[in-house]
Formats: C-alpha cells, structure tokens, sequence
C-alpha cells in the first residue's frame, strides 16, 4: 500500500542571514527541516525539561585538595583542568573526584543531574587519561 500524501501547510520564521545561506545550497530543504525538526522535537533536552530555559547550571567539584594523592604533575594538572572545562561545555552538575593510592592514579566521574556522563582516571605521573566510559 502506498501512502497518500498529506497537504503540507508553510511556516514562516525567521533565522540568521548565514544559516539561510547554508539551507539554500541544500538539494531539498523541505525534508532537511522536516527531518531535523522532527528529530528535534521527538527529544526532551535533558536540561531544561522541554521548558525552553536553562537552568543556571554550576559544576560542583569535590575537593582535590582534601584527597590523599600525591601532587599532580604538570601534565596531569592540564589534563584536570582539561576536564573540568569538558564537563562545563557538557553542563555537567557535578565533578567527583577520587584517590586510587596504589597505582598514584586520580579517578573521576562527571554527571549531569545524576546521569553519568563520564568515568575515567587521570595518572599522577606522564601516562595518558583513560575513559571507561
């Protein structure tokens, strides 16, 4: 059976100049914004509930300076750092910080409003950060 094809119906708003131009060299902008829009509209950002607002969202992390780890190495700090700025791009609520004294290794995980969003450790000495998941 083939499907009989609704009428559509024009809906006028207004988007930047650049956006615009974007759209225009696409082959049928028609199913592009219907797609996206369906898309879009099918998801509740998990941030402002579908409300349109976002909440004014502050990064909670818990005191480094109150784990028992050695001192971090240059390298180790900016991977830190590095995190920290991450999980402020990603909204992240909160940033839990723990020791791991036999392998010198700090491990993180950072959650938004409960949901984790990243696990991982950062190496006290030249290793690489490592993500679990």
């Amino acid at each position: 059976m083939s499907k009989i094809p609704r009428p559509k119906q024009r809906a006028t708003f207004r988007i930047d100049p650049e956006v615009v131009a974007l759209l225009r060299r696409l082959p049928n902008q028609t199913a592009f914004v219907e797609r996206v829009l369906r898309e879009a509209l099918g998801r509740v950002c998990p941030l402002c509930e579908g409300t349109g607002e976002v909440p004014d969202v502050h990064l909670s992390v818990s005191n480094f300076k109150d784990l028992p780890v050695r001192r971090l190495d240059r390298r180790g700090a900016a991977q830190l750092k590095t995190l920290v700025r991450l999980g402020r791009e990603l909204m992240a609520t909160e940033l839990q910080l723990e020791a791991l004294p036999s392998s010198g290794r700090l491990a993180f995980r950072l959650a938004r409003q409960g949901e984790q969003l990243l696990v991982g450790t950062i190496p006290g000495d030249m290793g690489e950060v490592q993500i679990t998941h």
